[in-house]
């Protein structure tokens, strides 16, 4: 064992020589062990590239997933945005008709039109003050001071006798007046007296702040003619029977 002897030299290199001789070199190790290897191998690639592709399909499904919950989140503020544009709007438009009914005037000085004596085709006025408050309540009570006649000697009521007032309503500038079926049962027949009648009332009417026109209902159904008068529109105030200087 002495390393200045040469046999211990040439022996310790035949020993390692035959050492790397008797391990057994890759190629010589049994084809299925390698295929197992391989086999495994692949699986594990198989598995992680599984494992890959479900990551991907996951995080896919996460993203649309977060972007239509958000699309139904905008949908949902849109909505109750609008919903409660729609109430704020409401309040607003109930204030402003109380607004408006406050600022009413509680009474109106109102030209009443009937027929006078005279050939020419004029009505004449008298001028009252009746109650108000609101539209409706102006209109109503101008009808029935129509209804009632005039008060001047000389003065003569032009709505057929026993016609009542059903109802009214008005709507922006519009009124529509319902009567009774007297209004057309016990009107005479004759063309002056059918343009005096409806000329009374719309001229009588638009005297009232707002009013410019006048629909005109028999119980609930609307008339379109009265003898000779176009009542397809609204009727409205017709100054070639007022008398300028009574305006």
């Amino acid at each position: 064992y002495n390393i200045d002897n040469p046999n211990f030299v040439k022996n310790k290199f035949s020993s390692l020589l035959n050492d790397s001789e008797s391990e057994p070199a890759v190629s010589d190790l049994p084809e299925t062990d390698t295929g197992q290897l391989s086999s495994s191998s692949s699986v594990e690639e198989s598995v992680t590239g599984g494992d890959s592709g479900a990551n991907e399909k996951e995080i896919e499904v996460d993203v649309e997933a977060t972007a239509g919950d958000s699309s139904e989140d905008n949908q949902t503020e849109s909505g109750l945005s609008l919903l409660w544009q729609k109430i704020r709007n409401f309040f607003t438009n109930q204030k402003d008709e109380k607004e408006n009914e406050s600022s009413y005037p509680n009474q109106l000085e109102v030209n009443f039109y009937f027929s006078g004596l005279g050939e020419e085709k004029k009505l004449v006025s008298e001028k009252r003050t009746i109650f108000a408050g609101n539209a409706d309540i102006a209109v109503k009570n101008a009808v029935q001071g129509l209804l009632k006649g005039p008060t001047q000697s000389y003065h003569f009521p032009l709505i057929p006798a026993g016609t009542k007032l059903i109802g009214v309503e008005t709507y922006e500038n519009i009124v529509k007046i319902d009567l009774s079926q007297e209004f057309l049962e016990n009107s005479l027949d004759t063309r002056i007296l059918d343009e005096y009648v409806i000329y009374s009332i719309v001229n009588t009417l638009t005297e009232i702040r707002e009013i410019e026109g006048v629909i005109f209902y028999i119980e609930g159904i609307r008339i379109k003619i009265y003898g000779n008068v176009d009542l397809s529109v609204p009727a409205i105030r017709n100054k070639e029977y007022i008398d300028e200087n009574e305006e």
